[in-house]
């Protein structure tokens, strides 16, 4: 009988857990947006300090190039990423404008228009990149700056196929100081740019699995391919549902009654 201990410890229990984590910092960062706005600071806070030990934890992981090397190197990309977005819903790290715009028929004053209210959210996602950069840049554990990247662009690919048009999305899953931002959103059942990013994430998610699933793969290759591969996966889930006929309230929504 094969041994199928090595398949658990290089692909089912990092497939697990790149789920888990997913799931959990997700949910955590919509629940503390929920929350009323005079609690934003403490819970920033809070998160700061999460984001500031796992940019420790990927220094210290940079050398490591074993199973829990690559664990750390993933949650602390995961987490600095999810600081980042923390920082946006809970309006800290927005744009130069918070007003409301009015809608314009041309795409391009448009998209001008969407990237001046998130443009310190997009300038900070870069110099997140860059600071990861500094603290890995050829190092053998470079997991945290890869894993991060992958969830900036898949976050930026969400973005545009919501701004060109999505049927599955709505202003009504923004915390309401961030409504303001629906006069971006447009009701489409496609657009050309949804393909281009479904085939990419493909592309990328295959390129991954088959390195973590190569014969000759190290243990924290295999670990490493299988983290991100599945995240990759993930993040072709949530483009991919953008396109899809929504069905009752989505997970997250407030719902908005008429007075």
């Amino acid at each position: 009988m094969p041994d199928i201990s090595p398949m658990l410890i290089r692909h089912l229990a990092p497939l697990l857990y790149a789920l888990a984590l997913w799931w959990v910092s997700t949910a955590v960062i919509i629940l503390l947006y929920r929350l009323p706005q005079r609690t934003y600071r403490l819970s920033f806070a809070a998160i700061t300090v999460v984001a500031l030990a796992s940019l420790a934890g990927i220094w210290l992981a940079r050398e490591n190039t074993g199973v829990w090397g690559a664990y750390l190197g993933f949650t602390g990309g995961t987490l600095v990423w999810g600081w980042q977005l923390a920082g946006f819903y809970m309006g800290f790290v927005t744009g130069p404008r918070e007003e409301p715009f009015v809608w314009h028929p041309s795409d391009i004053v448009r998209f001008g228009q969407a990237v001046h209210a998130s443009l310190h959210h997009e300038l900070t996602a870069l110099a997140g990149v860059g600071v990861l950069a500094a603290l890995s840049w050829g190092a053998p554990n470079m997991l945290g700056l890869w894993t991060y990247l992958l969830l900036w662009l898949m976050h930026l690919a969400a973005k545009i196929n919501i701004f060109l048009g999505a049927r599955n999305f709505h202003a009504g899953l923004l915390p309401d100081h961030l409504r303001h931002l629906g006069v971006f959103f447009r009701y489409r059942p496609m657009n050309l740019f949804f393909p281009l990013s479904v085939t990419g994430a493909i592309v990328i998610a295959t390129l991954l699995w088959r390195w973590a699933l190569h014969p000759d793969a190290t243990d924290y290759q295999a670990v490493a391919g299988t983290l991100l591969g599945f995240l990759t996966l993930l993040g072709l889930l949530e483009i991919w549902l953008l396109m899809t006929p929504p069905v009752g309230k989505a997970w997250g929504e407030r719902r908005v009654d008429a007075g």
